[in-house]
């Protein structure tokens, strides 16, 4: 199990990467709008070759869905397939994988502390306060890297915004109707997502000639579909209900490290010494608002 885990990390580390290679010969929306077709026919594949084994049943669940469920499941289409990829898209074409690897693990969890707060009331503890301090602290000193640079600042900020609707995904999907599987919630928010995204390719005006995609473009669309979405969402459920989502969160500390290691390796953008400095100091935050400490355990008890 840790290896599937370790795995798992790994190939999510890989997604900035593989992102970053198909949009430098394919615009940014309609990489999006392929990735997500690709995607979204495989979910519905599996969801239907379970349903012809017996071990679903789809149509009655989704008959019972109430208005207010659908909505949102559209919210997480709008919000971590729509938007998260739109910004992340627009975001690598002006800065590097490094960057995007070293913001959006580190800040998406501060994000969604903070609108689990606003939105379920959920108490931020004093650790927890601490942590998203740090978090943000860290994330600043990342983006103050670029500051000399108009359009890598605003790159940055960009992927920022990326993590924070990801975030609002996160926090849907805490509302997400109960009458559904996570697979039937998956398949159906990917849905909305696709289908918001199709026509965004034209109103961007982008120019698209899909006989001209290289290979370079369909390995990483292929990969996008396989190793950054498929088998590391089986692994993770796996892993959730044999040990526990506690422990199970505590790899993702791995992704930053892994995706900065895989941005040098793949594409040569070798992190500075102010990123890594900055990158540590999040994950640092992320730590303390994640965490549970045995010292911070003790003074709630009191």
């Amino acid at each position: 199990m840790t290896v599937k885990l370790i795995l798992v990390q790994l190939f999510w580390a890989g997604t900035f990467v593989a992102s970053e290679i198909a949009l430098q010969t394919e615009p940014p929306a309609f990489t999006a709008v392929v990735r997500f077709v690709v995607t979204t026919s495989c979910y519905c594949g599996l969801l239907g070759l379970m349903n012809c084994r017996g071990s679903a049943a789809t149509l009655p669940r989704l008959r019972r869905v109430t208005r207010r469920g659908w909505f949102v499941l559209a919210g997480m289409g709008f919000s971590g397939v729509f938007m998260y990829t739109l910004l992340l898209h627009a975001g690598l074409e002006r800065t590097t994988a490094a960057y995007a690897a070293l913001l959006i693990p580190t800040t998406q969890p501060i994000f969604t502390a903070a609108l689990s707060r606003i939105v379920f009331r959920d108490p931020i503890s004093a650790g927890t306060l601490a942590g998203l301090i740090l978090g943000l602290a860290g994330a600043s000193l990342v983006i103050s890297q670029g500051a000399g640079s108009m359009s890598l600042l605003s790159a940055n900020v960009t992927i920022i915004a990326s993590a924070f609707a990801f975030s609002c995904y996160a926090v849907c999907s805490k509302l997400a109707p109960v009458e559904l599987t996570s697979i039937e919630t998956t398949t159906v928010s990917f849905l909305f997502g696709t289908l918001f995204l199709l026509p965004m390719p034209f109103i961007f005006r982008e120019a698209i000639d899909i006989t001209a995609a290289t290979p370079r473009f369909w390995l990483s669309i292929l990969y996008l579909v396989i190793f950054a979405t498929l088998l590391p969402y089986l692994w993770w459920n796996e892993a959730v209900r044999a040990i526990g989502s506690a422990k199970t969160g505590v790899f993702t500390f791995l992704m930053p490290p892994l995706a900065v290691v895989l941005a040098a390796a793949v594409l040569g953008h070798a992190a500075t010494t102010q990123q890594i400095v900055g990158g540590v100091l999040a994950l640092a935050g992320v730590a303390f608002a994640t965490t549970e400490l045995p010292f911070r355990r003790r003074v709630t008890s009191q």
